[in-house]
């Protein structure tokens, strides 16, 4: 097993942002947030304080949609936005508001910004599939005709990225909690994607040599930050693996932030 990380990439993005004096500021939104949000938000509220980015972090109670909209709505155009999921348990709240609010979207939750992120612009892409697409990227000249395995079918990661990864020339397959035949169609692929949240869900029996992982999933157990992959049990095969440690989550925040440029 070979250890990946994404140092480079963060070295590149960490530039790239203190190079630039950002005026604009990050609205981030929450609304009964697990503990997985909040490890998330101080990340993000973390790096605000590094880069010297102004942020307003609100968390909504029961607030209609309407107050949502027009809070977020008030801010400057330039300014960016950020929610949080999961936001709540009203989905029909949630369409309402990628239909209506107007100002920067970091994250590709507007109808806007998902349609322009389904075209394959990696700039328009949710900043943790962004994150994973500059990875592979950087990773591979090309990936046309590899066969990649993503377990995630959210907007925010799964469906975006695999429609990215579609255009660049990949086999994607999006796996959901009724595909049938995982291990085997895991193990069929060249590279494979998790963002489950499962902690050390997947073990060596799902892989084989030569394959490349890339754990996006984040766990909190017992005060310790998981991935979906168990790692100890890779000792013995031919492969590189991205982990949860130096890995997409290290970037994430600098992608989102990357947005306000």
């Amino acid at each position: 097993m070979k250890i990946l990380t994404t140092d480079d990439l963060k070295r590149s993005l960490l530039t790239k942002l203190e190079d630039h004096k950002i005026e604009n500021k990050i609205i981030i939104l929450s609304k009964q947030p697990s503990k997985e949000v909040i490890h998330y938000k101080n990340v993000i509220i973390k790096r605000c304080h590094e880069l010297e980015i102004e942020y307003v972090d609100h968390e909504f109670v029961d607030e209609s949609v309407e107050d949502i909209i027009n809070y977020v709505n008030s801010f400057e155009a330039n300014d960016g936005f950020i929610v949080l999921s999961p936001f709540g348990s009203d989905e029909s709240n949630i369409k309402t508001m990628k239909s209506s609010i107007t100002i920067r979207d970091l994250d590709s939750f507007t109808y806007k910004n998902l349609g322009l992120s389904l075209e394959g612009d990696i700039n328009y892409l949710p900043a943790t599939a962004k994150a994973v697409a500059m990875f592979i990227d950087d990773k591979f000249e090309d990936i046309s005709g590899k066969s990649i395995v993503i377990a995630n079918r959210t907007n925010v990661i799964g469906k975006p990225l695999a429609m990215y990864l579609v255009t660049m020339g990949a086999t994607v397959t999006v796996l959901n909690s009724n595909s049938k035949n995982t291990k085997e169609v895991i193990k069929n692929s060249d590279i494979f994607i998790s963002a489950i949240g499962k902690a050390n869900y997947y073990d060596s029996t799902y892989f084989k040599d030569g394959m490349i992982l890339i754990d996006v999933g984040t766990s909190l157990v017992d005060g310790k930050v998981l991935g979906d992959i168990d790692y100890n049990s890779l000792e013995k095969l031919n492969v590189e693996v991205l982990t949860n440690k130096k890995g997409i989550g290290a970037i994430t925040t600098l992608c989102l932030l990357e947005g306000l440029i």
